[in-house]
């Protein structure tokens, strides 16, 4: 059997796209995504793309990238605290500098096979020698395997021989529609979720100083949206990434007709907005901004959901995907949790012990 090599490239721009959609033709985030990505300016992530040949046939593409992974910041407040006090005397405690196989901002990760490909598993190990020389050469902690799926179990299940172990990632939300109208989708709810909805609708509508667009565009609106965005950003208690203008302007720009933006104003003002992407019958809620004292006094967290919800229904949207954390109010308005793991190993073998009793703490 030939042997697989592997090599590195930093830009998608050294992907044939028609070799991408060989792979990929199924994935909400296309081509178009990772050159969003790339061309958004953002300082955190370095993008990069494994490649993998048998003879001068490419047999897989991987996407990574290269980011400071803050443990603390899956921990609880009180841990996170004193996390902190030990960083005024050790700066880098729990931050790893990581190789994430992936996105930072996909649904779940990527690792596109060639159909019908035989030796999976020396093709996996030539991938993760590939990755592990990379991150030496860059001078990297921990190589993740981050966010796959328990259909990915089998192809990654070599991992586990190879110095990876499996953990607990955050799990998607998501909400199947198969309602006609958006008092179906009501009826499915228990009955606190139920008329908690309706009250809220109800004050919001009733005021008459809620309005709603929905576009594919915000060129005219970018300083609003950025600035609501911001501010959700700098409330959250679970970060990762932090999005530049130039990535809703291009997001909206290469996805074309597949971006919706949800704007919602309160007496004209421009007071919350989703963004959102279309993938044949999926709406895949990305980010969000609210302006938090107009949000709060109308539940717009709540009457966005419910324009969300009815959008879906009569666009013949047949899924609401909405994302990771803050799942308590998910399942309750009736979304279902998709377990999503990651595969982690430390650069120095003598320290993956320790690293994986943490990992019982961290959602990685």
């Amino acid at each position: 059997m030939e042997k697989f090599y592997c090599t590195c490239v930093d830009t998608i721009s050294s992907i044939k796209k028609e070799d991408w959609n060989v792979f990929f033709n199924d994935c909400p985030e296309g081509y178009w995504f990772y050159e969003t990505l790339e061309q958004s300016r953002l300082a955190e992530f370095s993008f990069h793309y494994l490649l993998a040949y048998r003879q001068e046939r490419l047999t897989a593409i991987l996407p990574f990238f290269t980011a400071d992974f803050y443990g603390d910041t899956v921990l609880e407040p009180g841990m996170r605290k004193l996390i902190s006090a030990v960083r005024v005397v050790a700066p880098r405690f729990l931050i790893f500098k990581t190789l994430f196989c992936g996105s930072p901002f996909g649904e779940q990760g990527l690792l596109g096979i060639a159909a019908g490909e035989s030796g999976r598993k020396l093709l996996l190990e030539a991938i993760t020698s590939e990755l592990a020389s990379f991150a030496r050469q860059q001078g990297l902690s921990l190589v993740i395997f981050k966010d796959f799926s328990s259909s990915d179990a089998q192809i990654l299940a070599p991992l586990c021989s190879q110095g990876f172990f499996k953990t607990d990632s955050f799990p998607s939300a998501i909400i199947d529609l198969p309602y006609k109208t958006f008092d179906d989708y009501l009826a499915s709810l228990g009955s606190g979720a139920k008329k908690d909805l309706r009250r809220k609708l109800k004050k919001a509508r009733d005021t008459g100083a809620l309005t709603t667009r929905v576009v594919e565009r915000v060129d005219d609106m970018i300083d609003d949206i950025y600035r609501l965005y911001l501010n959700t950003y700098n409330a959250g208690t679970t970060k990762f990434e932090k999005l530049t203008k130039d990535f809703f302007l291009k997001a909206a720009e290469k996805a074309g007709q597949g971006c919706r933006y949800f704007l919602y104003y309160i007496n004209g003002k421009l007071a919350a907005f989703n963004l959102c992407f279309v993938h044949g019958d999926l709406l895949i809620d990305k980010f969000i901004g609210f302006d938090y004292e107009i949000a709060r006094q109308y539940s717009l967290y709540f009457i966005s959901w419910c324009e969300n919800v009815q959008w879906c229904l009569d666009n013949g949207i047949a899924h609401y995907q909405v994302g990771q954390t803050d799942y308590e109010p998910k399942t309750r308005l009736g979304c279902r949790l998709v377990p999503l793991y990651a595969y982690v190993r430390h650069t120095n073998t003598l320290l993956n012990p320790g690293l994986q009793v943490l990992a019982k703490f961290l959602n990685i």
